[in-house]
């Protein structure tokens, strides 16, 4: 196989860092997008409608952490490069071929011209301190999975190393090349288009733990559902808390056709990641796994 295809210009193609480096999934887009619908209706048409302020209380408190775990999860995950170490430098060519500016001199002795250039050398100085808990934050998302490592992984042997010819780099055994991001994956798993990045060694551990968190959402959206369907049936007054909620708009089959719309949406979307999750507990039970 020859080496890396040249776009018409002569430039390399570009290589996929992570998932929120555009373009956007179709899919992805529609994750996100269902997410924050389910989000919104569960704290506008599910809740609120328990029939007991201290139902409401109990479903909140245990929806929150849980919708913001996965929103949290999903970030992390889709943020995480998991190129595999051998390609990594490849990723560092845009700092180094970035454009000078007298703020990015600050390091260097280039002498000062004029009082105006000074101010502007020591801006970035003074807003240093500010840009520490921001740099914390980027730094939680974007860092791999802690891992335990053990010297045959630090230390590709030359007979486990492979050349990836796409990458023209050594990458290890397990490593696999990604046409969507075109680059290697370090112990690559799958592509995973929801996220528009792909599922590896550095970040399986999030993945899996956003694919039982995202469940645990969405059970609880679909049981919350149910029970918010029962009450505006069973319940005789339900037409009098839905206007006092929403207003005389809203009458009871509307108000139930919105609550089974999104309490469907919920269901089936737990059928599709149920079973990747029961898929890669048998891969855990077998030991094919990154964990």
């Amino acid at each position: 196989v020859g080496g890396k295809a040249e776009r018409g210009d002569g430039a390399m193609p570009m290589v996929r860092k992570h998932g929120w480096q555009l373009p956007a999934h179709t899919f992805q887009i529609v994750a996100i997008t269902v997410f924050f619908l389910l989000v919104v209706a569960f704290y506008a048409f599910f809740a609120p409608f328990l029939g007991k302020q201290i139902l409401e209380y109990v479903a909140v408190g245990i929806y929150t952490p849980v919708a913001f775990a996965v929103f949290i999860l999903y970030i992390r995950c889709t943020s995480i490069n998991p190129a595999d170490p051998g390609i990594m430098s490849k990723f560092d060519d845009g700092h180094v071929n970035a454009p000078e500016s007298n703020t990015g001199l600050q390091g260097t002795n280039m002498p000062a011209k004029t009082g105006i250039d000074i101010n502007i050398r020591m801006q970035p100085l003074k807003r240093r301190s500010g840009c520490y808990f921001g740099g914390f934050i980027c730094a939680f998302f974007v860092k791999e999975d802690c891992r335990k490592s053990d010297d045959s992984e630090n230390q590709v042997d030359a007979e486990d190393a492979l050349f990836c010819t796409l990458c023209n780099a050594e990458v290890r055994k397990f490593s696999k090349h990604c046409r969507s991001c075109d680059k290697c994956v370090d112990g690559f798993d799958h592509h995973c288009r929801w996220l528009n990045n792909c599922v590896g060694r550095k970040n399986y551990f999030t993945f899996f733990a956003l694919m039982t968190t995202s469940l645990l959402w969405l059970a609880i959206e679909v049981g919350v559902g149910i029970a918010v369907l029962v009450m505006c049936f069973a319940n005789t007054n339900a037409e009098k808390i839905i206007q006092d909620k929403l207003g005389n708009g809203l009458t009871r089959l509307p108000f139930a056709t919105i609550v089974g719309i999104f309490t469907l949406l919920s269901l089936v979307a737990c059928v599709p990641l149920g079973e990747l999750f029961f898929f890669h507990m048998l891969l855990i039970r077998k030991g094919d796994h990154h964990l």
